[in-house]
């Protein structure tokens, strides 16, 4: 399969209502929207509508991720400050951070299934494929969309799995790099996942359930509602708010670029295959690094490192050399109008930019003291 020539092959769209697990009630289609992603508003009062409506589409679809952001944030902070007060040792202060890291995500996932029901637990929301819009604006509800649904081939599979490792690669030859002329990145989130991650509590919430419900949340809700904006819109918005929300300057630089990656498998093909793609990169890919650090020292940690360095460079060179052309048209065919990326000085937007950098700096700052 080229990409240069072929794009992934979709069904045909039908009119068939998406089937909830729970009800399956129809939906009465309304006016279409307007002005599509790629058409560009002509007439003033075409604009005024348009940039309305983007507004509310942005922060829609921000506005739960803002929710779900403060619930991880209120309930983790006050669980670990309980484990500091209670915890007699820092192991099993590092036992119990797992299993409240466990508790707490899934506190705000199921906050997240409850107020977007309607479209989580349908079958297409995971597998991808034509579904009826329940969610946005009244001009989008009972439309027929497509998000997801082509094929999944061991060739594309085995492309993004390339990138994944060409991710990984260039992160650890940066800062391998940076730290042979004095300069060590500090990352506190990675720190303190590593130091925890030999528990089976903290292995559970970083390689499997952790990035599940991040997928749920960012290529899920977030990505989807923000899609008919245009797909790299939605796209690029969405790894840069997956980037922020890790709220550490080292993880947020390689969440970004493993989220455009997840967010094409996602927008292309389904969920699902996003979804195991990232337990992946953080149960195998990471849980490995954490393990082999532990276990066998400075020298395994090494040797890990070089091995996917060099997998991952040769990965990226074969992946662009075959595929950068056609990534490239992919990308102008899917551009938004002129204005879309205005969305982003919405206040749900603003408001989580704010409280990410915020808790950011503040995590820095703590590590950098000591």
């Amino acid at each position: 399969m080229n990409i240069t020539t072929t794009k992934p092959q979709r069904p045909a769209l039908e009119p068939l209502q998406s089937q909830s697990v729970l009800t399956a009630q129809p939906l009465q289609p309304q006016q279409p929207v307007s002005v599509s992603a790629s058409e560009s508003p002509e007439s003033p009062e075409q604009r005024k509508w348009w940039r309305g409506w983007r507004r509310r589409v942005v922060n829609r679809a921000m506005g739960v991720t803002l929710i779900y952001q403060m619930i991880l944030i209120i309930l983790g902070s006050a669980a670990l400050a309980f484990l500091a007060f209670t915890s007699s040792s820092r192991d099993e202060y590092f036992r119990g951070q797992g299993v409240a890291s466990l508790a707490v995500v899934l506190v705000a996932v199921g906050f997240l299934t409850i107020v977007r029901r309607r479209d989580i637990l349908t079958r297409e929301f995971w597998l991808g494929g034509a579904h009826t819009d329940t969610y946005g604006e009244p001009n989008q509800l009972g439309h027929i969309s497509q998000y997801g649904g082509a094929r999944m081939t061991p060739r594309w599979a085995l492309v993004f799995l390339a990138l994944a490792f060409g991710v990984q690669g260039v992160r650890m030859a940066i800062t391998w790099g940076l730290s042979q002329v004095g300069v060590d990145l500090v990352s506190p989130a990675l720190e303190s996942i590593s130091e925890a991650s030999v528990t089976v509590s903290m292995w559970l919430y970083a390689g499997l359930i952790g990035p599940i419900c991040e997928e749920v949340l960012f290529r899920g809700v977030l990505m989807k509602e923000l899609k008919p904006l245009g797909k790299n819109f939605a796209i690029v918005t969405s790894a840069l708010i997956f980037a922020l929300f890790h709220q550490d300057l080292v993880q947020s630089t390689y969440a970004f670029a493993m989220g455009l990656v997840l967010g094409f498998i996602a927008m292309e093909y389904s969920l699902i295959w996003a979804i195991a793609l990232h337990v992946f990169n953080n149960a195998v890919l990471g849980g490995l690094s954490a393990g082999i650090t532990h276990y066998f020292g400075e020298t395994g940690d090494a040797a890990f490192m070089w091995a996917i360095i060099a997998i991952g460079l040769i990965g990226l060179i074969v992946v662009f050399a075959k595929y950068g052309k056609g990534l490239t048209e992919y990308q102008r065919a899917n551009r938004s109008v002129k204005g879309t990326y205005s969305g982003w000085a919405s206040w749900t937007f603003i408001v989580f930019v704010a409280i990410t950098l915020a808790s950011a700096i503040f995590s820095y700052i703590g590590a950098v003291m000591g």
